[in-house]
């Protein structure tokens, strides 16, 4: 009895799958409905069938979910550099103005006995 009981709930599950199937290639020829007629002719009725058959077992929406991570992550590691780029180029933008205005007025106003060593 329970190998019965087994065999009806596969069926069940086989039924489910396949109507999922059905519902997955209709939601995607509705997509391609809207595409420019040239794109249409290279969407056949198998590839759209097998993509419907990859959107089943969930694998694709698990790479896509490692992907979006990986995203995450690279963007905030590169928002943390261009911070840290920002903070140094502003501290040695500070260093070098303040060499460079140190360096003016030496200049314009130098010290005593240096602006005429021959004197």
């Amino acid at each position: 009895m329970e190998r019965y009981a087994g065999a009806l709930e596969e069926v069940a599950d086989g039924a489910r799958q396949q109507e999922r199937h059905y519902q997955l290639l209709s939601a995607l020829q509705s997509l391609v409905k809207e595409l420019p007629s040239s794109f249409q002719q290279r969407l056949s009725y198998t590839t759209l069938s097998d993509l419907a058959l990859a959107l089943l077992d969930g694998t694709v929406f698990e790479i896509v979910q490692g992907l979006l991570e990986i995203q995450h992550l690279t963007e905030k590691s590169l928002y943390n550099q261009r911070l840290r780029l920002q903070n140094e180029h502003r501290v040695t933008g500070k260093t070098s103005l303040g060499e460079e205005s140190s360096l003016c007025r030496l200049a314009t106003n130098p010290p005593l006995g240096t602006c005429c060593p021959g004197r």
